[in-house]
């Protein structure tokens, strides 16, 4: 049985200087199918996903962008089978939004690109949470997980996605302040074919402050992702690949602690430098530290700027990195940008009725012009001019409830994140380089 969801069209409105309205091509549909009738097409990338949740209380949002002309085919994997798949279209100019497509509590989906390579972000809205990030494209040889905690009153889960056909094996490292942590529980893990096991961390290792994981595969693949529960809101935020620098333009938000966690998966140390940019260009202080192998850190940011501000933390050796940010009522977090380009998508700005900020990291010595464009799901795109001085962030209002993503292009390598903020509660979320 098909049924087609018809994308919401609304009018666009954003703040900033130069506007070029652009034609208005048809609105994307998104059809929805049952079982496991497989899309024909050109080759093909995928985005994986390890959580979102709707029920009565919650809602969600998947919002996907490709580079080009692109057809996506959005499956959601449970019980060893594919339950639903929906399929559209996306172009340049337009962003597709899938809005409660299960409303059945957490789900994991795995979106598949064809014609050209896309991003895909999850944002989650409710009772009691406002959470979200990237979907995972690529994947590493091992996952690095910084940033969790397991005190009282607080949930840490650890979810194990394989959208694959075949079973997966894995062994979870786990470091907190009390140092590496060990246990039969966190070895040789098994992840049914296109399943998600779930790991309640909170139930293995309570009472930790800071708690980092790296998840090893030992056989087949999955895709992890953490969810913090503090009670009065969520964080989730995808396990990356391990670097030896990145970039973070959102770091830090007014009202808002933060923490820089990373961890080293290797025998040796690896030493770390931390530099902080925010909107006035100054020279804020830096911080120099050293990561145990294998091991993790936690750097406090608290009182680098009064306002929001990115950073950028370089080693001697591969690192995992996360930004976990807390208020009293709010917590969020992100992973951090490996490179700087000239492109970037950022799906998800708009879903958040409140609107987001849409936030540039230059970290290089010379201005840049940076345009960002808003795509929604029926075309009605407006691009915006901006300065970016050296050393600095900016930041700019995306109001329009109906912007499903955000295109931007300079004239020279930055990194671009957004992050949203309701009644004291966050979300802090990267882009994909794109081109």
């Amino acid at each position: 049985m098909t049924r087609i969801i018809g994308l919401a069209v609304a009018v666009l409105a954003v703040v900033v200087a130069t506007t070029q309205p652009a034609p208005v091509p048809p609105v994307p549909t998104v059809e929805m199918t049952t079982g496991a009738e497989a899309p024909t097409g050109r080759a093909s990338h995928f985005a994986h996903c390890p959580w979102s949740r709707s029920d009565s209380l919650r809602s969600s949002a998947y919002s996907v962008l490709g580079e080009g002309p692109a057809g996506f085919v959005l499956s959601f994997l449970e019980g060893g089978s594919v339950e639903d798949r929906l399929s559209g279209r996306t172009d340049a100019d337009t962003a597709a939004r899938v809005e409660n497509p299960r409303p059945v509590g957490a789900s994991s989906a795995m979106v598949e690109f064809s014609g050209n390579a896309g991003s895909v972000g999850v944002v989650t809205t409710g009772e009691g949470l406002l959470a979200g990030d990237l979907c995972s494209g690529r994947i590493p040889d091992s996952w690095h997980l910084p940033g969790g905690s397991t005190l009282e009153g607080e949930s840490l889960v650890l979810r194990l996605f394989n959208p694959f056909t075949a079973d997966a094996r894995v062994d979870l490292w786990a470091f907190s302040e009390l140092g590496i942590e060990a246990g039969e529980a966190l070895e040789g893990l098994t992840v049914p074919a296109q399943r998600t096991r779930v790991v309640a961390l909170e139930e293995l290792l309570p009472g930790r402050e800071s708690l980092s994981v790296i998840v090893r595969p030992v056989a087949g693949s999955v895709i992890p992702a953490m969810v913090l529960d503090t009670g009065t809101d969520v964080a989730v935020w995808p396990g990356s690949g391990a670097g030896d620098g990145w970039e973070f333009p959102v770091a830090g938000a007014v009202g808002f602690r933060s923490d820089l966690v990373i961890t080293n998966e290797a025998s040796i140390p690896v030493n770390f430098l931390i530099e902080a940019f925010d909107e006035s260009g100054a020279q804020l202080p830096s911080q120099a530290g050293r990561i145990e192998g294998p091991g993790q850190a936690r750097v406090s940011l608290d009182g680098l700027s009064s306002s929001g501000f990115g950073v950028r933390v370089t080693g001697d050796g591969p690192f995992g990195a996360v930004i976990v940010a807390r208020s009293e009522a709010g917590v969020a977090a992100t992973v951090g940008a490996r490179t700087t380009a000239t492109g970037w998508l950022a799906p998800g700005p708009g879903v958040v009725g409140s609107g987001s900020r849409l936030r540039l990291l230059n970290a290089g010595v010379t201005e840049l012009t940076a345009t960002y464009r808003t795509l929604t799901p029926e075309g009605r795109t407006r691009a915006n001019v901006i300065g970016i001085p050296p050393n600095s962030v900016r930041t700019v209002h995306i109001a329009a409830p109906e912007v499903a993503g955000v295109r931007v292009t300079a004239d020279g390598p930055l990194t671009v994140g957004w992050l949203a903020t309701v009644s004291g509660r966050a979300m802090f979320s990267g882009a994909i380089p794109s081109g």
